[in-house]
């Protein structure tokens, strides 16, 4: 049952974390380009990342931006092609044409931060066929590692990944209690705001082992 679970690692900035994440098998990888977070990279870091993106088993390759320019979110997705791009509902400088423009294209991961009970799945971007229900924290679009309340979502039906607070502690507790298509998972395997390789195979794990 384990297996059917998917696991995204986000906010990655290093080569070794990003082939650990390949190694194990994890679906997603984020690279965060929002100016707002303390994971963001450079393009100069992307590219060497990427460096890593023709090895067998590379996972789906996910941007996230928040409080980006529409010109900056085009210009880095037109030179990178990412499989998905996640974008948080809620963006102040978000415009219209690039959600749409996304979600014409099947790309887009919307990431959406829960602060009430979620009545019907026609709130939560029907088009996509994935989306991420997050945490809110003002100014944040994410990777604040504060869960929300889980029982805000225990209605939905659409497949979505579960953010917000998921560590390897709490992995199993979540997954069984919500049963969401997968988590997606950033500050949850740092320590001292770095990713930890030994949480991240602690996270795989117990994923794995349910």
């Amino acid at each position: 049952m384990g297996t059917s679970f998917q696991i995204k690692i986000c906010g990655i900035k290093d080569l070794a974390t990003l082939d650990l994440c390949r190694e194990l098998g994890v679906d997603f990888v984020g690279l965060n380009f929002s100016p707002r977070s303390p994971r963001n990279i450079t393009l100069t870091q992307a590219r060497e990342l990427l460096s890593l993106r023709h090895l067998p088993g590379f996972p789906k390759l996910v941007f996230l931006f928040f409080e980006n320019t529409s010109v900056e979110i085009q210009e880095i997705t037109n030179q990178f092609s990412p499989d998905l791009v996640q974008l948080i509902r809620g963006d102040r400088m978000l415009t219209k044409e690039i959600w749409d423009k996304f979600t014409s294209e099947k790309r887009l991961l919307p990431a959406i931060r829960i602060q009430s009970p979620i009545l019907s799945d026609e709130d939560l971007e029907p088009q996509s066929e994935l989306v991420i229900l997050d945490s809110f924290q003002k100014g944040l679009g994410g990777g604040s590692g504060h869960t929300f309340p889980w029982e805000y979502v225990t209605n939905v039906k659409r497949p979505y990944l579960l953010a917000g607070g998921i560590t390897p502690m709490n992995v199993q507790l979540a997954l069984t209690t919500l049963k969401p298509a997968g988590i997606d998972v950033a500050s949850g395997v740092e320590t001292d705001g770095k990713k930890d390789p030994h949480k991240i195979i602690e996270l795989v794990q117990n994923v794995r082992n349910l």
